[in-house]
């Protein structure tokens, strides 16, 4: 059975109530900086041990595992700790906020063969997603030319929050990973140079002093073009778009409906798709199948180390090129 400890209880608790639903895990112990949170979770959850600090948590050798859903400032170190603790980790996105984190981290756990670590990269268990994926594999749409990954936010209160507190908060790392993950996990391959740019314009009106919107134009070996949006300020419904263009479909997926076009002898049709996929578990899909790879050693989690470093590697291309206002070179 596999000890289980949370790091940050907001998205958290959802973490909590996974492993303690699951009977091959040991919810140990929970941790949080807000006091108030702390003591409505140990009413949540009493049999669960709360720690004074997350580095008492990660110091404690009855932990297997360990969950991070801090802010994401705090990532860094707790991963280090954690793995160079012998720790399993499961962690929200981001993993860490620049270049010098990442390779630090990739150096610690070269050095624990043995330990497992995942990111809540949560659209590669969305059905919808999943489904789109099947067809390109498939090779459905053809000869793919376009695609389109937009992350909606629709949380713009939140941008007054923890956000605007850092030293820096990038809306690439903590909003359009999630597109970007998704596109490299629906094609199967990693884009070769991006291009990006942001703005604040729609958060003028916030604390958050930094770029609230990003756009990305990503080219893949083959000549592929995708863009990408991570956008904090819209008014709009939290949601993830996405359309696929190729030479015998294009599929559409936006807030309203899902559908594709398909050419026939009488001219384009439209071919409704189902809306029954698009609520449910991700994230309990992911920490379940993660908990899987560590006590199975033979199975791949839905997302491994090398998946974090490359969406890691794509990210921090962006981030360049929105200060050099250039096409950047993506170095794996």
């Amino acid at each position: 059975m596999l000890k289980v400890g949370i790091i940050g209880l907001g998205v958290g608790e959802r973490h909590a109530s996974i492993y303690e639903n699951d009977p091959r895990c040991d919810l140990l112990g929970i941790y949080d900086f807000d006091d108030k949170k702390l003591k409505y979770l140990k009413s949540k959850f009493p049999n669960v041990k709360v720690y004074n600090s997350d580095l008492d948590m990660l110091n404690d050798e009855k932990i297997d595992l360990v969950s991070i859903a801090s802010y994401d400032n705090y990532h860094f170190k707790q991963i280090l700790k954690a793995i160079n603790n012998n720790k399993h980790v499961m962690v929200e996105k981001p993993i860490c906020l620049n270049k010098e984190e990442l390779s630090q981290i990739i150096k610690a756990k070269s050095k624990k063969k043995n330990i497992r670590i995942s990111s809540n990269l949560i659209l590669r268990a969305n059905q919808r997603m999943v489904d789109i994926k099947n067809d390109i594999s498939l090779s459905r749409f053809g000869d793919i030319y376009y695609l389109e990954a937009d992350y909606f936010w629709g949380r713009i209160g939140k941008l007054n929050g923890w956000r605007s507190e850092m030293e820096y908060y990038s809306i690439i790392l903590g909003a359009a990973i999630h597109m970007i993950d998704l596109i490299i996990w629906m094609l199967g391959s990693n884009p070769i140079s991006v291009y990006a740019l942001g703005n604040r314009l729609g958060s003028k009106n916030t604390k958050l002093e930094f770029n609230s919107f990003a756009v990305m134009l990503l080219k893949f070996p083959n000549d592929l073009i995708v863009k990408i949006t991570g956008n904090g300020p819209c008014t709009h419904p939290h949601f993830h778009g996405v359309k696929v263009f190729g030479s015998k479909r294009t599929m559409i997926h936006n807030f309203s409906e899902s559908y594709f076009f398909e050419r026939s002898r009488s001219g384009i049709i439209k071919k409704d798709l189902s809306k029954q996929n698009f609520n449910n578990n991700k994230k309990d899909k992911i920490i379940t199948n993660f908990i899987d790879s560590i006590l199975n050693t033979e199975l791949c989690p839905i997302v491994n180390q090398k998946d974090i470093y490359n969406v890691m590697a794509v990210c921090f291309a962006a981030e360049k090129s929105i200060m050099t206002k250039q096409m950047v070179n993506i170095a794996y």
